[in-house]
């Protein structure tokens, strides 16, 4: 690795630029071959890396307005730059390059069409994948332009990226173009090792670049505070560009905040030890505010919308946490050399700001002057392994703590003098972050107390022993983050809704908790129905035998549902959410009886156990994703009136009659790809009810054989758009003609009944698949193959866009093989029944089962294929 000695900015990106030559003869004082395409830049020990390449980048970029022109050798004709500091995933670095060269439209719906895909396949947005067709893409559209290029590359994925391979950039052979990157960057300081280590990974790096500075006599830290100063520019630069939440919400902070936040965190890495834990993944933001060094309103300097400003100060603090990921331990243990000499040149500080004291076994801490001396200025407390009074505790008079922190602490029970109640309360009501570990609760989490934490927005309990959850069920109004982890807890309340009151939380930790077997409160339900806040929810392990039912249901903003380990619920109720996938792999054993998911219109994916603890034809599934919880008012819970000409009418009927049977499984989806999910749940046993339907007021005009969307689903008002109905049975086919008078067609042929084991299964018909130009639109529907092979009853009526009756993946002569009752109706681009485009593929075997076969007002030449 070649090192540049140099202290400032400038100076570095001068001898960088060198580098990036073009002619290999000129004069450079890092040596290059003019075939080092592919340039790693590593700063000084991972800091000023991102400010340096975004100096390049404006310094070569065309469009910059630099003053001077490029020199020679430095004319790139289009200069990507790509940030991926936060990584996402390939796919995500993809889209940037196709954004960057502003590929066309068909470009990017292949990366839109495979997310869709990838949604209904459950895949994580970390392991997304490039797409090879937009790889070629890409390479066709660069030799296009013909230009020489330059990328500058933040990459935050921890790995080396062959950017050749996957966003198709030549850089290889005679290539001129030249990539520029760093892992570092954003405060990300990697250490040297690991980035060795990435490096190696591919081999398409060429050259290797570092800093150092030049002026060793007078150490790191006149050099250190210049570059935490840059970095912190780079960063909220780069987020006013940006246009994403996060990035927003950080550009609102000023430079100089983020240096101190930085610098805080540093401190506490290379100050931390094994005697003392500060938890950073957990608390660094809270830190930050509680210490004052990013400052919110005051109590009594808010106005009337308060909360909203006060929200968003806090997400602007946790968006700036997430931008500042640190190894803490490998700083701890081994700081760079100018790191160490930076923190070792500061004030000492503690607690984090005012003391480490350490107190002798067995003394018990005074209720008396013990922290009068700091009462004004502490703003964070730990305190571990000691003893006081819990009713009466030592720290009331500390009127600036924000931040309590008791860690394996005993309550003696003995109160004193020094400590009054209105002390008490004052100091409850002014916290914002409790966390209580190893610490019996009873006391300072009594209800009296959490009466009084009306400013809480934090609470962290673990390993408490028999604590009563139901204490928490109508308080802590202003909670965003409740975490109870690796507790033995019960709750003594109704549990009709645990969480009243908590109209604000964001995110719920339960892992780890069990319950006393012996002890005579017991704890049957958790319901979060008024949690209309709740965004995430981790429950990693769950050892409560008697937890039957753990319910979400209301929960509108719940996208994160993060279930593992044992989990002991009977039912499992996500209803009225914005899970997108519902990922149970982490479940190790379980005996979930019913899973509810209705009103979940943005679900794609549930990604099931191998285990469910019981048999699949015993275990209940509810599923409804044709709607969200803010549009309850449909088909299926709404008020059925008539039967008449609208496709509202339709569905209500046909949608509501299964239900009312007592189907164990019954399902309806707006896109059907989302039944592949169920394929490992479905019991052969079970028999199925699929019904096909357009949605009750699509957002599609269909015109059909001259007829609009209305006319073409109207329900016989003219009798020149009515169709004979063919009726087939096992050895025959039917012809028989229907006068139909008025309005209606009449109900279809009565449905023969099922078993006992149903399966429920209605699909919208709404999947639009653009046809070549003139064609019109056409729709597909492909379901699984279980679902074919099942299916007793297939009804199809009122589709707009359906050219054919649904599909398996597969082609087989079983397809449909069960099938006894079949009804079509109103579905005016329908054309086939039982086939496919190949029209010598059979469809029906010969050992098919169909008994009667309905088909009503269909506006196109039907062609049946049946063998």
């Amino acid at each position: 690795m070649q090192v540049i000695n140099a202290n400032t900015i400038d100076e570095v990106a001068e001898e960088i630029l060198k580098v990036l030559k073009e002619d290999s003869s000129a004069s450079r004082s890092v040596s290059s071959s003019s075939r080092d395409n592919v340039i790693y830049f590593d700063g000084w020990d991972g800091l000023g890396a991102s400010a340096i390449l975004r100096a390049i980048a404006r310094r070569v970029s065309p469009a910059a307005g630099w003053q001077a022109a490029p020199a020679a050798g430095l004319e790139f004709e289009q200069v990507v730059h790509i940030d991926c500091s936060v990584w996402e995933s390939g796919r995500a670095l993809q889209r940037a390059v196709a954004e960057q060269l502003k590929l066309p439209d068909h470009v990017m719906a292949l990366l839109d069409r495979q997310d869709e895909e990838d949604d209904f396949q459950g895949m994580p947005q970390g392991l997304r994948a490039e797409v090879p067709r937009v790889v070629e893409e890409m390479y066709r559209h660069i030799l296009k332009l013909n230009c020489r290029f330059l990328v500058i590359f933040h990459n935050g994925s921890g790995e080396e990226i062959d950017l050749a391979s996957l966003c198709g950039f030549p850089l290889f052979g005679f290539s001129t173009n030249k990539v520029l990157w760093t892992f570092q960057g954003r405060f990300r300081l990697e250490p040297r090792a690991k980035v060795d280590m990435a490096i190696k990974s591919t081999g398409a790096t060429n050259a290797f670049l570092s800093t150092a500075s030049h002026r060793k006599e007078q150490g790191a830290p006149e050099l250190w505070p210049y570059l935490v100063n840059q970095e912190a520019l780079e960063m909220v630069g780069a987020c006013k560009t940006n246009t994403g939440t996060r990035s927003r919400s950080i550009a609102d902070l000023q430079p100089a905040q983020v240096i101190e936040c930085f610098l805080y965190m540093m401190e506490l890495c290379c100050r931390g030890s094994h005697s003392i834990d500060y938890d950073l993944a957990t608390h660094s933001a809270n830190y930050w505010v509680c210490e004052g060094i990013l400052q919110q309103l005051q109590h009594g300097e808010r106005g009337n919308d308060d909360d909203g400003a006060d929200d968003g100060f806090w997400g602007a603090v946790d968006a700036l946490h997430g931008e500042m990921i640190l190894d803490a331990d490998y700083h701890q243990f081994s700081p760079s050399t100018h790191l160490a000499r930076f923190v070792g040149s500061r004030p000492y500080w503690s607690s984090p700001t005012h003391g480490f004291t350490r107190v002798p076994a067995g003394v018990i801490i005074p209720n008396g002057d013990m922290f009068q001396h700091c009462s004004d200025k502490l703003a964070v407390l730990k305190i571990s392994c000691c003893a006081f009074a819990f009713q009466s505790p030592p720290f009331c008079h500390c009127h600036s703590l924000r931040f309590l922190w008791l860690d394996h602490c005993l309550d003696t029970g003995i109160s004193t003098d020094g400590v009054g109640k209105e002390d008490v309360r004052r100091f409850f009501q002014r916290l914002w972050v409790l966390d209580v570990r190893y610490t019996h609760c009873g006391q300072i989490l009594s209800a009296q107390m959490m009466g009084l934490m009306d400013e809480l927005r934090e609470l962290n309990v673990m390993g408490s022993m028999e604590w009563d959850m139901g204490r928490l069920q109508g308080r802590l109004p202003n909670i965003r983050k409740l975490r109870i982890t690796k507790s033995v807890v019960q709750c003594s309340c109704s549990e009709d809704d645990l969480f009243s009151e908590m109209n604000k939380m964001e995110l719920l930790e339960l892992s780890g908790n069990n319950t006393n077997p012996y002890s005579p409160v017991k704890m049957s339900g958790l319901i979060s129905s008024s949690s209309s806040s709740l965004e995430t929810v981790i429950v990693d392990g769950c050892g409560v035998a008697d937890l039957r039912r753990m319910s979400f249901t209301g929960c509108t903003k719940l996208k994160s549902l993060l279930l593992g380990g044992m989990i002991w619920v009977q039912t499992l109720d996500v209803s009225g959410t914005a899970v997108k996938t519902l990922d149970l792999r982490a479940i190790t054993s379980c005996r979930i009886e019913e899973l509810r998911l209705l009103d979940c219109d943005k679900l794609c994916a549930i990604l099931l156990p191998h285990f469910l603890g019981i048999p699949h034809d015993e275990f209940k599934l509810l599923i409804d994703t044709t709607q969200s919880a803010s549009s309850r008012a449909s088909y299926r819970r709404g008020k059925q009136g008539q039967r008449g000409s609208t496709v509202a009418a339709t569905q209500t009927a046909a949608a509501a009659a299964p239900h009312e049977h007592g189907n164990r499984w019954d399902i309806a989806v707006r896109d059907s790809r989302l039944l592949f999910s169920l394929e490992s749940l479905y019991d052969p046993s079970r028999e199925g009810y699929v019904e096909v339907s357009s949605p009750a007021r699509p957002a599609v005009t269909a015109n059909t054989a001259g007829c609009s969307k209305d006319e073409a689903i109207k329900s016989g008002s003219n009798n020149e758009q009515r169709a004979p109905a063919v009726y087939a049975d096992t050895t025959m086919l039917h012809l028989q003609p229907q006068a139909i008078e008025g309005e209606g067609q009449g109900d279809p042929p009565d449905t023969p009944g099922l078993g006992e084991v149903k399966c429920y299964i209605h699909i919208h018909d709404q999947i639009w698949t653009k046809a070549p130009a003139g064609g019109g639109e056409s729709g597909t529907i492909t379901v699984p193959d279980f679902v074919i092979g099942s299916a007793k009853i297939l009804h199809v009526h009122d589709c707009l866009s359906i050219a054919a009756i649904p599909s398996a993946t597969m082609q087989s002569e079983s397809e449909w093989s069960g099938l006894k009752w079949c009804g079509i109706e109103r579905c005016p681009k329908l054309e086939s029944v039982f086939t496919n485009s190949n029209k010598h593929t059979r469809i029906l075997g010969t050992g098919y089962q169909l008994e009667t076969l309905g088909v009503t007002a269909l506006e196109s030449t039907l062609h049946l294929q049946m063998e």
